[in-house]
């Protein structure tokens, strides 16, 4: 019979005994060869007692010294450089906190579908007498916001503040405005290979970049003084915005005064250069105002009836006393802003489409012209124009809705026009008439979907043969065109501008432009 070994089982053997077998099972040899180095490194500090033979003591130096050759070899190719360049392109510029401050806006209540039972009603769709109601929960709806137009009439600009801005940031924003002293500009004098090298060299930086109106922008205009640089610029809800550029004052919220004289989108502004302390807007509510700095209100210039639902989309001024006003009906108001009445003087009914921008000839005031949804640019001479069925000198069909259409602002010899079928459009304007032809035709991205607004081609105030289009190219650039098609300069930066700027303005004098995003920023590169 063999004989039986007697084994000590693993329950028999006490816990510390359990503990340190596992521990010696669990030892990696890679665990055990990073212990030795480390040893070796005491043993060298003289920290600690070798135990280790000297193979184990060599071979650990020559893995050390393996490991410094390979980062040696390696940094000569610059690894480490472009690994820190990769992480530092990828890193995104948080956006600019300058102007107005984000307000919190309150939680929506979605409605509820409200079932029979809830209605107190059988499933015949009987009533029940009001007992049944007891112990049912009530289920409340909540109103959807209602942008109501301001009066009519003269309104005080303090008590149309909005968000943030305060009256002293008001009173300031006036004593700026009504101290600058404007005289007409006159037409540049460099020629334009020399205009682009200088516009070359304008940057924008995190102090010209600032958050001047809530919502998304439909408008924006530059004050023409060259003692200030003042943006303004109108959003969806009717809220305008008013930003000091180089002020750096911290009490008046980095320069942004915000008013709300409109409830509507705000769809032309203007600081007319024979009243520079003025700013004149008109918007989707059908009401055009004046926003008189030295008197510190909003005059009511021309309102249609609020039951109408009549837009009006732009407006031009032909003399320092009257101006055109294009509608959503296809008319052209004649307003004359001497009056105290806020009627038209005339109206004309000119096409049964939607217009988008009406623009005076420079030097023949008479000439204007039109473009909206109908597909083409119309041009027509007032002095023949009759309330109903005029008759246009030209139409410059183009085949898609028109976002825009302006005459060259020194001669008028051009009309530069944007479409949606992805055209920026230059006609050859220098006899009005039907001899009007296409100059140059540039492909130009204008895809600017729902939740952009449309792109407008505009001009240099002070020179007619370049002009300023938002892009969608990335990076986000805005682009500098010249009369003949070719794109002189795009404004860009990777650090600041990380969104597409679809109204932009130059500055008549200045070597700046100014572009606006629909998140209410404006960018100033100077």
């Amino acid at each position: 019979m063999p004989s039986l070994r007697t084994r000590k089982s693993k329950s028999s053997c006490s816990k510390d005994e359990q503990l340190e077998m596992k521990r010696k099972v669990s030892e990696s040899p890679k665990q055990k060869k990073k212990m030795k180095v480390e040893k070796v490194e005491e043993e060298e500090d003289g920290s600690a007692d070798s135990d280790l033979s000297d193979y184990e003591i060599d071979y650990a130096k020559r893995r050390e010294e393996n490991l410094r050759l390979n980062r040696e070899f390696l940094s000569q190719f610059g690894l480490d450089k472009a690994k820190q360049d990769l992480l530092a392109s990828v890193k995104k510029t948080a956006p600019s906190n300058r102007g107005l401050k984000k307000e919190k806006a309150p939680k929506e209540i979605l409605p509820r579908r409200s079932s029979l039972r809830l209605q107190n009603k059988t499933p015949d769709g009987i009533e029940l007498p009001p007992e049944a109601l007891i112990n049912r929960v009530a289920y409340t709806f909540s109103e959807p916001v209602q942008h109501l137009r301001p009066p009519a009439g003269p309104l005080e600009m303090k008590e149309y503040l909005h968000g943030s801005t305060t009256e002293e940031n008001h009173k300031e924003t006036c004593r700026v405005l009504t101290s600058l002293k404007m005289k007409p500009f006159k037409t540049a004098s460099d020629d334009l290979e020399r205009y682009a090298e200088k516009m070359s060299k304008t940057k924008v930086t995190a102090e010209r970049v600032a958050k001047v109106v809530p919502e998304r922008t439909f408008s924006l205009a530059l004050h023409p003084s060259d003692t200030k640089v003042i943006a303004a610029v109108g959003d969806k809800w009717g809220k305008i915005g008013i930003w000091d550029v180089l002020c750096n004052t911290e009490s008046r919220a980095e320069g942004v005064c915000c008013y709300a004289p409109h409830s509507r989108p705000i769809t032309c502004l203007d600081f007319p250069v024979h009243s520079p302390e003025k700013m004149y807007s008109c918007g989707y509510d059908g009401s055009l105002r004046c926003g008189d700095m030295q008197k510190e209100i909003f005059i009511d210039v021309f309102n249609e009836p609020e039951d109408d639902d009549v837009l009006l989309r732009n407006f031009v001024f032909t003399s320092p006393h009257t101006m055109l006003v294009s509608e959503n009906t296809g008319c052209v108001a004649c307003v004359d802003i001497r009056t105290a009445s806020t009627t038209a003087e005339q109206m004309y009914e000119l096409s049964h489409k939607s217009f988008r921008t009406v623009s005076c000839h420079p030097t023949q005031p008479y000439y204007f012209c039109t473009a909206g949804v109908a597909g083409s640019v119309s041009v027509w001479d007032q002095r023949n124009l009759k309330p109903k069925k005029s008759k246009a000198l030209c139409e410059l069909a183009i085949g898609r809705n028109i976002n825009s259409a302006y005459f060259s602002p020194v001669t008028g010899k051009h009309i530069l026009a944007t479409s949606i079928n992805d055209k920026l459009t230059i006609y050859d304007s220098s006899e009005i008439g039907p001899n009007v032809t296409v100059k140059k035709s540039i492909s130009h991205n204008n895809q600017t979907g729902r939740w952009l607004t449309g792109f407008r081609a505009a001009w240099h105030p002070a020179r007619e043969d370049c002009f300023i289009v938002g892009s969608m190219n990335r990076p986000r650039e805005i682009s500098l065109f010249s009369v003949a098609g070719k794109k002189l300069h795009a404004f860009r930066d990777e650090d600041y501008l990380n969104s597409v700027c679809s109204l932009n303005a130059l500055h008549p004098t200045l070597n700046l432009v100014a572009g606006t995003n629909s998140s209410g920023r404006v960018f100033v590169f100077m």
